[in-house]
C-alpha cells in the first residue's frame, strides 16, 4: 500500500518529506529518542551495516519527537550516520501507526518503503526491531521484483 505522507524537519529545521526520496528504498525508523538505550542500540546496529543498506539503494531515516536542534546537538546520536528527522507533535508517528493515542506514548516502528513509495514491510511494538540481516535480505528481495 502507498505510504502515508511524511512531513518532518531535518536537523537544520528544513522540511523533509518522504517524496524527496522517491527512486530510493527507505528504511524508516520511528524511535523514542536518545534516552532509549534500546533505540540507540538499534540505530547503531543499522549504522554498522550502513554499507549494506546503501548497496541496496536504501536511505535510512530515523524519526523521533526531539527538536531539530536537540537531534543536531546530540552526542549520542551524532555517532550514528543516518538521517535524523524531527516529528515534534507526533503527527507523522500517528500517520504511520507509530503512536498509541490511548496510552499517549510513542511506539518503536521499523518500516521498509520501496522506490515507488509503497510500504513493503512494517513492525511496530514495544521493542525496536534489531534483526538487521532480515532487513537487508528483504531489501534484496524487494529490489529483485522490479
Amino acid at each position: 500500500f502507498q505510504a502515508p505522507p511524511l512531513q518532518v524537519l531535518n536537523v537544520n529545521g528544513k522540511p523533509a518529506r518522504l517524496k524527496d526520496y522517491v527512486g530510493k528504498n527507505v528504511l524508516l525508523v520511528f524511535f523514542l529518542g536518545e534516552a532509549c538505550v534500546h533505540c540507540v542500540g538499534q540505530l547503531k546496529s543499522i549504522n554498522d551495516r550502513i554499507s549494506d543498506f546503501e548497496s541496496q539503494d536504501t536511505v535510512v531515516l530515523a524519526v523521533c519527537s526531539a527538536t531539530p536542534t536537540k537531534l543536531k546537538e546530540s552526542t549520542t546520536l551524532g555517532k550514528v550516520n543516518v538521517t535524523f528527522l524531527s516529528d515534534k507533535d507526533h503527527e507523522n508517528a500517528r500517520r504511520f501507526s507509530s503512536y498509541d493515542d490511548f496510552e499517549e506514548m510513542e511506539l518503536h516502528s521499523t518500516i521498509l518503503i520501496d522506490k515507488k513509495g509503497c510500504v513493503r514491510w512494517k513492525r511496530t511494538g514495544g521493542d525496536p526491531f534489531t534483526n538487521i540481516d532480515f532487513l537487508v535480505n528483504e531489501l534484496k528481495r524487494i529490489n529483485e521484483k522490479k
